[in-house]
């Protein structure tokens, strides 16, 4: 007897769901063995002082940690790098301009061509405030960096499973 549609979406769903719990775990065992501390060929550290700093940022697919020295009391995420801590996590095909849409937002707005994405989840320090612009005299004096593993080849799905991996190993951080 041949499957009907309906079956097959079920049986997809069920195989689909299979596959990435599999690569999700797969990437929290990697996150919780990472040693950042060494130099690898697979991550970028930036340590971002300006906005123009940013333009330093691997471009292509990846994901990306943005860490601060600022404390927020509701950050669950343990992710520690240096004296920062881990405000906000996730991925993108373009990982400089995502980067530089939560940190430099007015000016990615500016300078967005029609073709580029209209990003409208961004870093939120204030209720709000999508995006902030670390140029701007509240955000100057902060430390940043970002850090970015280089996922070039990889697809959304992949990079997906990147960021709830990285949430499953350290908590979610709160940005």
């Amino acid at each position: 007897m041949k499957q009907n549609l309906k079956e097959r979406i079920e049986k997809y769903k069920s195989e689909l769901n299979n596959v990435t719990e599999n690569i999700k775990n797969d990437l929290i065992d990697y996150f919780k063995n990472f040693d950042y501390e060494c130099d690898h060929k697979d991550i970028e550290v930036t340590s971002i002082k300006s906005e123009e700093d940013i333009n330093q940022i691997y471009a292509s697919p990846g994901f990306y940690i943005i860490l601060a020295d600022t404390k927020f009391n509701d950050n669950e995420c343990s992710f520690k790098h240096k004296n920062q801590t881990a405000i906000y996590r996730g991925h993108s095909y373009s990982t400089r301009k995502r980067i530089s849409s939560h940190l430099a937002n007015d000016t990615y707005n500016q300078n967005r061509k029609s073709r580029e994405p209209n990003y409208t989840v961004c870093l939120k320090i204030e209720d709000g405030v999508n995006g902030i612009n670390i140029n701007d005299p509240r955000y100057r004096d902060w430390s940043w960096t970002v850090i970015v593993h280089n996922m070039r080849n990889s697809n959304e799905l992949i990079r997906e499973q990147a960021e709830l991996a990285f949430a499953g190993a350290f908590g979610k951080p709160c940005k």
